[in-house]
């Protein structure tokens, strides 16, 4: 796409100027594609001098793009060094953000070692950059070296170690910038209470939900994280009275409602705050029919669950996703009817997942006559994960149903063979 260079030399007639600025307005408002095209096939040849408003508004774009587009990221950096704007601090700050989304944090960080503008802004970008790279020992090493770290600072440090799947280092360090007097931002909180859900430190995510509340109306981002957190930790009560005293709910908290009411048995509960939302206005997403099939699993609504499935299809839209086909299997196979759990699975137009075939084969336990497709499902399950203990007992379990003693013994042998060992909450006869 970017095969032309720009000029190194500039006009400044009134006319070019005035051409850049219409472009940049047009580039401002068009998507990341077209604002792409728009400054390759249009900008460069018609002779306009891009300058530092051009570029913060591609590197804009090139931010919230899909990731095929991020391979034109060095063109534009090559483009804004030829045009000697790669030395402005809010453009690097924009350079380094776009490399660390292309998973590219050497390049980052050598952007931050080249320039002589090593401000608290800049420094925040390196320790965001890092953060999204899932790097929190470089993100923390940065971090240190700034000597007033801000708020925004401290949330990309959080949000660094929440990321890696280091939720305890996410909370203190939490607790280090309460010490230090810093308020919280939105996404430190956010990260600070995603870190105590996956804990399971409900007392740690109540604290900083206080936080947020002290801090004035939390937001619907935080709102739906603490009511994620309530849930993950088992106080679903905890969780519908965040909800309830939202002021604005958008999507995502319908969704992490209805999902934490399915997750917890409350399938009619679920059904019914799905309703409501579809009442309030909200667009329910995948995500969203994902937990009210789910709901339906669990309340034994096979009849309903149907009429979910086709609806998300063709009243929103929604191309159903393994996921859904799991649920779907899930709650055919709960009420007996193996058939058609087996045929839903055959015709899915994609590979079944781990979900599909696991709900299958528990369906196929539990009645009789299956073990075909208890076969089928267990080896598609092997080919997944050799190891993967759950196939193996399942399948064991079907051939026991059936009274098929021998084979069961040569599955149960084939799984001391492989050294696969039972997982807890998993059983066979034997």
């Amino acid at each position: 796409m970017c095969t032309t260079e720009p000029s190194r030399s500039s006009s400044s007639s009134s006319s070019s100027s005035n051409a850049t600025f219409q472009w940049n307005s047009t580039i401002r408002r068009s998507g990341p594609e077209q604002a792409l095209r728009i400054y390759t096939r249009s900008v460069l040849r018609s002779g306009a001098a891009p300058n530092k408003f051009t570029f913060t508004f591609l590197l804009k774009s090139l931010l919230r793009s899909s990731p095929s587009l991020l391979r034109f990221l060095p063109h534009l950096h090559s483009h804004l060094t030829i045009l000697g704007l790669h030395s402005d601090p809010f453009l690097l700050s924009s350079l380094i953000a776009a490399y660390a989304r292309a998973d590219s944090p050497s390049v980052a960080a050598r952007l931050f070692r080249q320039s002589p503008y090593k401000d608290t802004v800049l420094r925040t970008a390196l320790v965001s950059a890092l953060a999204k790279c899932r790097l929190p020992d470089l993100a923390r090493h940065a971090f240190d070296e700034m000597p007033h770290p801000n708020p925004v600072s401290w949330a990309a440090l959080i949000s660094a170690y929440a990321r890696a799947g280091r939720p305890a280092d996410a909370l203190s360090t939490f607790l280090r910038m309460r010490t230090a007097d810093v308020a919280p931002t939105e996404a430190a909180l956010a990260s600070a209470l995603s870190a105590a859900s996956n804990l399971g430190a409900a007392e740690q995510g109540e604290c900083v939900h206080c936080v947020a509340v002290r801090n004035g109306p939390p937001t619907a981002a935080v709102c739906t994280a603490a009511l994620t957190m309530y849930a993950s930790c088992g106080r679903v009560e905890d969780a519908s009275k965040a909800f309830d005293e939202m002021l604005d709910r958008d999507s995502a908290a319908w969704t992490a409602m209805i999902s934490a009411l399915a997750s917890h048995g409350r399938g009619g509960d679920a059904l019914r705050l799905f309703d409501g939302m579809v009442e309030s206005g909200a667009t329910p997403d995948y995500v969203t029919y994902v937990g009210v099939l789910h709901a339906c699993g669990h309340a034994g609504l096979v009849h309903e669950a149907g009429g979910y499935f086709r609806q998300m299809m063709t009243v929103y839209g929604i191309v159903p996703r393994a996921e859904h086909y799991g649920c779907m299997v899930d709650v055919l196979g709960r009420a007996g009817r193996v058939e058609e759990a087996w045929e839903l699975v055959r015709l899915m137009p994609m590979e079944p997942d781990e979900y599909v075939l696991k709900s299958l084969l528990s369906a196929c336990c539990s009645s009789d006559g299956f073990v075909e497709y208890a076969e089928w499902a267990a080896e598609k399950l092997r080919r997944l994960d050799v190891r993967h203990a759950s196939s193996y007992v399942l399948l064991s379990n079907a051939y026991i149903g059936t009274e098929r003693w021998e084979e069961s013994a040569r599955v149960r042998r084939l799984m001391r063979e492989l050294g696969v060992r039972k997982s807890s909450g998993q059983s066979s006869v034997d």
